[in-house]
């Protein structure tokens, strides 16, 4: 279920394979952070009619990363919405041409349809929505477009599957891994102030995340050596 953070942003904890989501309700506009597989597509719609939402609503789609289990989610929002569909400009090229390979879908036994991205993102971008203004932080590491989002004034760093919590982060033996690039994205985002991180798996860090990065990018250099 989707649990209110803080202001207007809620975040679903997935409890399966699927990636957490994070949903934003300014009034005008109706955003979601990454969408899961969509394999649990109707039942996060009902768990957005509980905080007053659907699918239909939706005005916007924010991507951390293109790979399925962030990703699949898109398409079923489709048939509801129009919304305008965000992703870092190195991965949404990819896409727009039809090719689907970072989605990982051919890995998982799933073929993802063809998906349009009208808003390429990069490098110092704002996703401004009102009340929550986003800025764009390319982190590549976990993969070549992986971004992190974060909102200075709420103190909110969306931070996909570049940093988990309890000193984890996301792996590199996908297409476009990189640990090197992984250990100078977690390096940046430790020296970013910010009390709350939302991952792309696993529990939010609710107060002091900053030491929580901190501790994924330390772990992460131990183990380039």
């Amino acid at each position: 279920m989707f649990e209110n953070i803080i202001g207007p942003i809620y975040f679903r904890a997935s409890m399966s394979f699927d990636s957490n989501i994070i949903f934003i309700d300014t009034g005008e506009h109706k955003v979601l952070i990454d969408t899961g597989t969509g394999m649990e597509a109707d039942l996060i719609n009902k768990e957005l009619e509980k905080v007053g939402s659907s699918y239909g609503d939706i005005t916007d789609i924010v991507l951390t990363h293109s790979h399925i289990d962030h990703i699949g989610g898109v398409h079923p929002i489709l048939k509801h919405a129009d919304p305008h569909i965000y992703l870092h400009k190195t991965e949404a090229d990819m896409i727009n041409s039809g090719d689907m390979t970072l989605t990982l879908g051919a890995s998982f036994g799933v073929e993802l349809p063809p998906l349009s991205i009208d808003r390429p993102m990069e490098e110092g971008d704002v996703l401004d929505f009102g009340p929550v203004r986003f800025k764009v932080l390319h982190t590549p590491g976990h993969s070549i477009g992986s971004v992190c989002l974060h909102e200075e004034k709420m103190g909110v760093l969306v931070t996909g599957d570049t940093m988990f919590p309890g000193g984890s982060f996301g792996r590199v033996d996908f297409p476009t891994g990189n640990m090197k690039d992984l250990v100078k994205s977690l390096r940046r985002i430790s020296e970013i102030d910010f009390e709350i991180a939302l991952a792309g798996h696993m529990h939010a860090i609710i107060g002091n995340a900053r030491r929580a990065a901190y501790d994924s990018y330390r772990m992460a250099q131990s183990m380039m050596y």
